[in-house]
């Protein structure tokens, strides 16, 4: 098998190449002169060799080492070669190779940066000719730098500085080759010989081909407005290609952002198949707003289908299934991402933008014949089980001894009628049900019954992904089409999310005439367990001592009572709920945008953008009759089976509730844009633009509860009457007036009018100044008019020092300073400077209609205004194997948005008011390494070896700040330990989503139960002990609160990056993807969720209770609180300062749940993706008539390090929250690709 070391990787050039040329060829002369290498700066560089009888390899590696050139050769045909000996000093490369071959068979040539060693009579594979030619513009005028490439493959080269090109090809039918320079017409010319050719190459009609080539090559970035040429970006903005961080298996874009994007939190809280993650860029710029980032799809802003409140969206514990703006777009349509980041970036789009802007870019077309592309992905989801370390919960025998402990220390166990396990057993032998012999045998089978509930309630399961496209064009037309179905299946039983999805894309170019078409649609179908039935939580906290079914294999039911249900009859059974409830989502979407543009001068285009988009989301969840979430509201005697009329809230049926909403928004843009060098040397270029906009929002639906639903009866729902038999239904009565039964119908309507301009200047390629600036009007901020109006601006600055200072350092590729600095916004969608009254309808007292106040008047409000600065480095050192970029920024928000209490004499009893302030700072770094890129392809076939090692991090430090009030000091008017306890505290100094924790003392020798600083029944002052009661008498209560807690820290990260790598070894390609996160805490989930009150039988607990104190001594070796009884348990669960206006605390076992031994560190690191990818070779992709094809078998969360003390608790789930959430599941998928 021949070797191939290295050979010219002609796209890497070709990119590297554009990227320094002028529009212009005086410019283009003017690079060559200063620093392109060209060969006959490589022929004359200078080598000193002296070697006697070593391989010829071993010259060629120390001319390498001492010129940076490559060697091209068959390692085979130079065995023939002998040992060789060469001493040279100070000499050219052209005259040490001259000496080293004299009198072999072998010939060199130089070709660019690479030396093509040879035999004079080579024939490798079929017959080779050599091309030439001469390349000139329409007036004859030689071009340097022309790209010549043989179509269809990547070998190629480049026009001298006299025009001239040569190099060698296979001889073979219909060569053709391509000839493309930035501001000339790519031309094809097709090969019949090997004479010398003559190429004229045109000007382009207009500055769309331009724009068009400059985006194949990668050297623009996406503002979703309008494109920036990467050379003279100023701004701060990641840009991530999708081929880069695809991941088979995963239905959404947002889900793989995850460490891709310096300076982005990611947080993923549910497994749950179509849970949308929490996103945030650079920060919380807001408190009572919305904190997730704005996307736009192909110049067009998107909303979320169903309007969710901001509260729910900013917490952490959120669940969101309905889906965020992005849910319907297929991946496999993506091309690449732009995370815009600073001011500079997002000043464009205004006060939508504050939390940073994400611009998805769609595929499109691209000049050849017609291809059809097919991708199928085959993916397996592994679902929880006990034995996985983040199922840390006791089995049967476990639990069945902590119940004998609770027996034998005589606690009161609630929920009588609800008892099953061992203390119904216990109790059935007492009361003489049961002998002895038959309590022993319960006893021993509830014992080894261990029964799965993760496998009943939760499955492994397949899911499947299909794509077909066809794109295709010529130079004035190209056009890209798709359709797309995801099939994927959750672990929880019943649950999944398909999705159908189109994408239509044509971009028309005819002389000065421009067009862009889009039309994009998708349907969602989501099924899930409604979320009041908590799967996931029944697995996790229920007792596997519990039977599902009984001996004859039909399910098992047991009574499940609240303490006031009485002796109604409440059966249960987990999987009755799941098989009788449907929580179902579908979300229909449609876009349309249209974009025109007309070049009225080469320098001035006009173009105006028209966008329409409308999704429809519906969303029911059912409780059938059977349910026990009925039979709880049916309030039906279990001995006589009769309703009790007077308190049953459903008589009859089920309950069916039903949320509808549509959103439907339009935009209209109309831009005036001039680009223009305002010199002959074009020095100087000028380009500038102005944007008018105009768009609406409108949000509509209704929402309603019915009840009696009968879905088995054909959809009906029952005929309920007011009385029967001439007893009243007084309770269901009473809930048929509510807002619930009766339905609300929704409707919320946002229009904006928007004037953008934005002008850069660049001086010699080198200086580059930009300045962005847009005005908006709101009348929902105060009477005066300067309040209601936004300018919203930014400056910015680029400096590429390899243009001048560094010019001529040769290591240095490319190294540029960026500055920036501008304003950002944002406005509250509730608040208005007037009062709003909410109208109701009669009053059953008054006997007329009602009314009540919705938002209380607030002239003063004013816009939340955010100032930010910026500075980045990018850089690219020795011929583009180091890139990277490092940066800083800071951000400053005033006048945020607070909510105020104020008395309830005024219709309510809160109001916002401009009072906070917000500093977001951070370091971000991204770089990208390429070790080693022996990378090429030679007939088809790729050969060699290629490593890139891409390292990223970003970082957030938040802080609430208020000028007034010190470090530590509470901003919000009332507030409770609880809020402490969970993160909901506005602290002044500290980050948001700060949290604090009871201090934990240790276990009481006595008794084993938990002790904790400042809950001392006395406390010692100045050698006197007074009662702690009297001295906290005398305090705040915010002081108190601060005495017995301690700061933990904040839920959110402040760092969080990744480390990529790829390895690609001739057809096969590795890569993974390790995503980590620092800097967060974490509460454990809870031992004692019951406030310490015994958990019934039915009830689950966590294994580290099989650690708990027994006996005195035991606190030496465990910190779990052991059972108390008589006077201790009452003590525990009413603490001595229970009741006071000070109270800090519930119980005992509380303050245990959320104190500082239950927390433990949120860091982590995880291999978010790993992918083996095999692409078919091209001989053998001909055999089988097809262009292209690849495997690829991929993984996804596979493995997560992180603390210790969480013992298999997700990281990012937190023991806050009352309910459990599956975890962040690992897939392994099978993806094939093939392209005709």
């Amino acid at each position: 098998m021949k070797k191939i070391r290295k050979l010219f990787d002609f796209s890497d050039f070709l990119c590297s190449i554009k990227m320094k040329l002028l529009l212009g060829k005086w410019g283009v002369m003017v690079l060559i002169l200063l620093g392109l290498p060209c060969i006959t700066l490589a022929q004359k560089q200078k080598v000193t060799i002296n070697v006697k009888d070593v391989d010829v390899q071993i010259v060629f590696k120390q001319i390498k080492e001492q010129t940076n050139l490559n060697f091209v050769y068959n390692a085979d045909q130079l065995k023939a070669m002998e040992s060789v000996t060469l001493n040279v000093r100070n000499v050219s490369v052209d005259a040490a190779l001259a000496k080293l071959f004299e009198g072999t068979p072998f010939e060199y040539k130089f070709e660019m940066q690479s030396i093509v060693i040879k035999k004079k009579t080579e024939r490798v594979g079929n017959e080779k000719m050599v091309l030439s030619g001469l390349v000139t513009d329409k007036n004859g005028d030689p071009l340097p730098g022309v790209a010549v490439l043989l179509k269809g493959s990547t070998v190629g080269t480049a026009t001298d500085m006299d025009g001239n090109f040569k190099f060698m090809i296979p001889r073979e039918n219909n060569v053709v080759l391509v000839f493309s320079f930035i501001g000339m017409k790519r031309q094809e010319v097709a090969v019949k010989d090997d004479k010398p050719l003559r190429v004229e190459l045109e000007q382009q009609d207009s500055s769309f081909e331009l724009e068009e080539d400059a985006t194949e090559l990668d050297e623009v970035v996406s503002y979703g407005y309008y494109n920036v040429d990467k050379r003279h970006m100023t701004s701060s903005v990641t840009s991530l290609k999708m081929d880069d961080i695809m991941m088979p298996g995963v239905s959404s874009v947002d889900q793989m952002l995850e460490g891709r994007v310096p300076g982005m939190i990611f947080m993923q809280n549910s497994g749950q198949v179509g849970a949308a993650p929490k996103i945030k860029i650079r920060g919380t710029t807001t408190v009572l707003g919305s904190q997730a980032p704005l996307w736009v799809l192909d110049g067009v802003i998107l909303s979320d289908p169903v309007n969710i409140d901001p509260t729910s969206i900013n917490d952490l514990d959120f669940v969101n299934l309905l889906g965020n703006a992005i849910s319907g777009i297929n991946p496999d349509d993506i091309d690449k991402i732009d995370v815009l980041k600073d001011a500079s970036a997002t000043a464009i789009y205004g006060p939508r933008a504050s939390n940073g802007v994400i611009v998805i870019t769609t595929k499109k077309g691209k000049v050849g014949a017609p291809s059809v592309s097919y991708s199928l992905t085959g993916t397996f989801r592994q679902r929880p089980r006990y034995t996985d370390r983040a199922v840390n919960v006791m089995n049967s025998q476990e639990r069945i001894d902590y119940s004998r402990d609770i027996v034998e220390n005589k606690l009161e166990i609630p929920d009588l009628e609800s008892w099953v396990g061992y203390e119904s057993a216990y109790y059935d032998y007492q009361s003489g049900k049961i002998n002895h012999a038959e309590f022993l045998n319960a006893v021993h089978k509830m014992e080894t019954v261990n029964t799965d509930w993760l496998g009943i309630l939760m499955k492994d399961s397949y899911s499947h992904n299909h794509t077909v496209s066809v794109s295709g064009g010529t130079d004035n037309i190209r056009y890209y089409a798709s359709l797309g179905y995801s099939n994927e299946n959750g672990n929880i039983r019943g649950e999944k999310n398909d999705r159908y999805s189109a994408l239509t894309r044509l971009n028309l170019n005819y002389k000065n005439f421009t067009m862009q078409f889009g039309l994009n649609g998708s349907t969602i179908k989501k099924e899930y367990t409604p979320e009041k039935v908590g799967v996931t939580d029944y697995a996790y906290n229920t007792s596997r001592s519990i039977q599902a079914y009984d001996d004859n294999g039909d399910l098992w039911f047991y009574q499940k009572r609240k303490a006031d249900a009485g002796a109604y009859d409440q059966l249960f059974n987990i999987i009755n709920e799941q098989n009788n409830t449907y929580d179902k989502i579908k979300t229909e979407q449609i876009g349309l945008n249209v974009s025109l543009g007309y070049y009225l001068l080469p320098e001035l285009k006009a173009e105006v953008f028209c966008s329409y988009n409308v999704s429809n989301s519906n969303e029911e969840i059912y409780f059938g009759e059977k349910t026990w979430y009925i039979a709880e509201l049916r309030k039906k005697n279990a001995e006589t089976g009769e309703i009790d009329f007077g308190k049953t809230l459903c008589p009859s049926g089920g309950e069916l509730r039903l949320d509808n909403t549509k959103n439907e928004n339009y935009s209209f843009r109309g831009s005036l844009t001039f680009n223009k060098s305002i010199d002959k040397e074009q020095e100087h270029v000028v380009s500038a633009s102005v944007i008018g906009e105009l768009s609406s929002s409108r949000y509509s639906g209704f929402k309603i509860t019915k009840r009696g639903y009968l879905p088995e009866r054909g959809l009906i729902f029952d005929k309920i009457e007011s009385m029967t038999d001439g007893n009243l239904y007084t309770k269901y009565n009473e809930w048929l007036l509510t807002d619930a039964a009766r339905g609300q119908l929704k409707d919320n309507l946002t229009n904006l009018v928007g004037l953008i301009g934005t002008v850069t200047y660049s001086y010699r390629n080198a200086y580059i100044f930009n300045v962005n600036a847009r005005i908006d009007f709101s009348n929902k901020f105060g009477d005066a008019s300067n309040d209601r109006l936004l300018p919203i601006w930014s400056v910015s600055g680029r400096w590429n020092m390899h243009e001048n200072v560094l010019r001529n350092v040769s290591w240095i590729d490319m190294l540029a300073l960026k500055m920036s600095f501008g304003y950002q916004g944002n406005m509250s969608a509730q608040d208005s400077p007037r009062l709003i009254i909410k109208k109701g309808g009669t009053d059953n007292d008054f006997k007329e209609y009602s009314s009540t106040i919705d938002r209380y008047p607030n002239p003063n409000l004013k816009w939340e205004k955010t100032s930010t600065y910026n500075v980045d480095v990018d850089f690219s050192l020795f011929n583009n194997k180091i890139n990277g970029t490092v940066g800083y920024y800071y951000r400053y928000t005033t006048d945020a948005f607070l909510s105020k209490k104020v008395s309830v004499v005024n219709g309510i009893d809160t109001y916002t008011v401009n009072s906070g302030n917000l500093k977001n700072q951070g370091y971000e770094l991204t770089l990208n390494f390429v070790p080693i890129n022996t990378m090429t392809t030679v007939n088809g076939e790729r050969r060699g070896l290629v490593w890139r090692f891409d390292p990223n991090f970003g970082s957030v430090f938040n802080q609430l700040i208020d000028k007034v009030k010190h470090k530590d000091q509470v901003l919000q008017d009332e507030v409770t330990f609880e809020d402490y306890l969970n993160g909901r505290v506005q602290i002044s100094g500290r980050p948001v989503n700060t949290f604090y924790s009871y201090r934990y003392k240790g276990l009481d020798p006595k008794n084993g139960a938990p002790m904790f600083y400042g809950t001392e029944a006395t406390t010692i002052v100045d050698g006197e002990e007074k009662n702690t009661s009297e001295i906290y008498e005398a305090m705040d209560r915010e002081d108190v609160w601060m005495t017995v807690m301690e700061h933990s820290g904040c839920r959110e990260p402040f760092l969080q990056g990744s480390i990529s790598n790829y390895l690609g070894w001739k057809n096969w390609g590795l890569s993974f993807n390790l995503s980590y996160s620092i800097g967060s805490k974490i509460r454990l989930f809870r031992l004692y969720p019951n406030q310490g009150v015994v958990n019934g039988p039915e009830q689950n607990l966590r294994r580290e209770l099989v650690n708990r104190w027994r006996r005195p001594g035991d606190e030496l070796n465990t910190n779990v609180p052991g059972i108390l009884s008589g006077r201790d348990h009452l003590d525990a669960v009413f603490p001595w300062w229970d009741g006071e206006t000070y109270d800090f605390s519930r119980t005992l076992w509380d303050m245990y749940d959320f104190s500082n031994l239950r927390v433990a560190s949120g860091n982590y690191l995880k291999l978010s993706s790993i992918s083996l990818r095999y692409v078919v070779p091209e001989s053998f992709c001909e055999k089988l008539r097809v262009k292209s094809l690849y495997l690829n078998l991929s993984g996804t969360n596979l493995f997560t390090l992180c603390s210790r003390k969480l013992k298999g608790q997700d990281p990012s789930q937190s023991g806050s929250t009352d309910l459990i959430n599956i975890s962040v599941r690992p897939t392994y998928s099978l993806q094939l690709n093939v392209t005709f």
